[in-house]
């Protein structure tokens, strides 16, 4: 089934609104965001903090892309050219391993994303080196 270009396109622009709209907390994730492991997490970012609200947001976000493409509700190529999950799962994964000790499937459409963005990178640099040959 493909994917029509009128709701690719829509969709990507309100994923773009999400993640604009969310731009400090997309900064501190990548700026602040200072954790190793879920113990760590827990003891800098526990409560109602500021820093737990953006983890939160950022990894929802991407848990929400990977629904979206999981279900192709919108190409990946287009999505990837927007939006790299990969310094965003970097960050969070030892977080999110030990988060799934009591939660197992949390937020594994963010992990799926990112290693659909790997394989999709790979892909992609095979063809450039292919084109400029």
């Amino acid at each position: 089934m493909k994917i029509n270009i009128a709701l690719n396109t829509q969709t990507l622009l309100n994923l773009y609104i999400i993640y604009d709209d969310h731009r400090e907390a997309v900064l501190w994730f990548l700026e602040e965001f200072e954790a190793n492991s879920y113990e760590e997490y827990v003891e800098k970012y526990s409560g109602a903090s500021v820093g737990r609200s953006h983890f939160v947001t950022v990894c929802s976000f991407f848990e929400l892309s990977g629904v979206l493409i999981s279900h192709k509700m919108i190409d990946q190529n287009l999505y990837f050219d927007m939006f790299n999950p990969t310094p965003f799962w970097q960050k969070a994964k030892f977080v999110l391993e030990g988060m799934r000790i009591k939660r197992p499937h949390i937020y594994e459409n963010f992990e799926a994303l990112n290693d659909r963005r790997l394989k999709w990178t790979k892909l992609r640099t095979k063809r450039l080196k292919k084109e400029l040959c």
